[in-house]
């Protein structure tokens, strides 16, 4: 069997810089996210760096940004009990990726912390060149894994990117806490309960 985590909120936790970017800059988190909202798509699926971000992002607010404030403030934690989890999944047997809808940015702090290490490979958002949910991000997982939507597990923390998966067939949890994740693969029998 295989299994595809998400990374923000589920293995990585306090990855939401968009309230600190936006108290820097003295900013509502509306403003920021109705101004960045198809430019954060473009970031996450490779079709804008975080240079062509900010220029425009100073245009359009008369700002002076000078550093990627998305990244400054960006500085996640492990959850340990999900990473000990993963390792059990892989230990019995089982390949376990990350699926994750990620800047360039971000990824590169991940991988330079070590932080995917947990994974037999990671695919990203950016590099493959389409995100969550769009059927295609997990479609494109599958087909490189050779595996089927019926013997595939997916968490992650977003309804709008577990429900695409479900229609494909791939058994999804929304990602809530970490006992839920826990007593949902007991369910499934691909882990031992507490």
């Amino acid at each position: 069997m295989g299994f595809i985590f998400d990374m923000g909120n589920v293995l990585s936790l306090g990855v939401d810089v968009v309230p600190r970017v936006a108290e820097r800059l003295g900013m509502t988190v509306e403003q920021l996210v109705g101004y960045g909202r198809h430019d954060f798509e473009a970031l996450m699926t490779g079709g804008m760096t975080a240079e062509e971000f900010w220029e425009g992002f100073n245009r359009h607010f008369g700002t002076d940004v000078r550093e990627d404030l998305l990244t400054v403030f960006f500085h996640p934690v492990t959850d340990k009990r999900v990473e000990r989890l993963i390792l059990d999944l892989k230990a019995a047997g089982h390949r376990v990726v990350c699926g994750s809808n990620t800047f360039e940015r971000h990824y590169r702090y991940h991988l330079e912390h070590g932080e995917y290490a947990v994974f037999d490979k990671v695919y990203a958002s950016h590099l493959m060149k389409v995100a969550k949910p769009s059927p295609a991000f997990y479609e494109h997982i599958l087909e490189h894994e050779g595996w089927r939507p019926c013997d595939t597990f997916f968490i992650d923390d977003r309804a709008s990117n577990v429900a695409p998966a479900r229609e494909l067939g791939i058994h999804s949890l929304l990602y809530e806490s970490y006992e839920g994740l826990k007593a949902w693969l007991a369910a499934e029998a691909v882990l031992q309960g507490p």
